[in-house]
């Protein structure tokens, strides 16, 4: 008898200690607020949220606080009160007013130098499939400036320039991660006697698009818009 109530007991504490386990790791780690906004966590008996923050109040209960004002602050999860468990960053953000418009607005954009926007293999002219692109360091996202000291500010200026390559090595300027690099590719002839780095760029995205909002304080907007790419 005294072994079966034992082995409750511990089944019973395991349990406990289970359900203590999973509430504190699905605590967040940070949590973005407005002003004045509630700071509410499912927690459970004996977690408790606490702060040494003056902006930060935090309930009777100890289970939920009230930011008063923006900044970065750091909220202590403890267990009892005693054992401290965990440490929440909190970035509080200031309230804002925006407002709402709904009108319809054409966008047009335009790089420096060429986006690289895919990346996608080339069939030679014998029939071959290949990666000029490969091992070169390129990625998508990077801006091509310039091949052989030319200056790249359109697709066509790129598309000439690989074609005047007649398949020899071209040297390659590109921005990547706002840092300048250079990269040496062998342009492929293909069955239609041009030559491909195996690159989707483009020069300028055109759109139209919905202005969903405005923020007066800053001069900012936001938008839903469709892209028109050219590659």
């Amino acid at each position: 008898m005294k072994k079966t109530i034992f082995k409750l007991l511990l089944v019973l504490f395991l349990l406990v200690v289970y359900m203590y386990f999973l509430v504190w790791q699905n605590l967040p780690e940070e949590l973005v607020v407005f002003e004045g906004e509630t700071i509410s966590m499912k927690t459970i008996f004996g977690i408790e949220i606490n702060s040494n923050e003056e902006t930060i109040e935090t309930s009777s209960n100890n289970n939920e606080a009230i930011a008063k004002e923006s900044g970065k602050k750091t909220l202590q999860i403890s267990l009892f009160d005693k054992l401290l468990t965990k440490e929440v960053e909190v970035d509080v953000l200031p309230k804002t007013t925006v407002i709402p418009v709904g009108n319809i607005a054409g966008v047009k954009l335009y790089t420096s130098g060429v986006l690289v926007v895919g990346m996608s293999q080339i069939e030679g002219i014998d029939n071959k499939m290949y990666k000029p692109y490969e091992n070169s360091g390129i990625e998508e996202g990077d801006r091509i400036t310039k091949i052989n000291e030319t200056n790249i500010t359109s697709t066509e200026e790129l598309v000439e320039c690989v074609n005047k390559s007649n398949g020899n090595n071209i040297q390659i300027t590109y921005i990547h991660d706002e840092e300048s690099k250079e990269c040496s590719i062998e342009p492929v002839q293909t069955s239609q006697d041009e030559y491909k780095l195996g690159l989707w760029v483009r020069d300028s995205a055109a759109g139209v698009g919905t202005v969903t909002f405005y923020e007066p304080s800053t001069k900012t907007f936001g938008a839903l818009r469709t892209w028109n790419n050219r590659y």
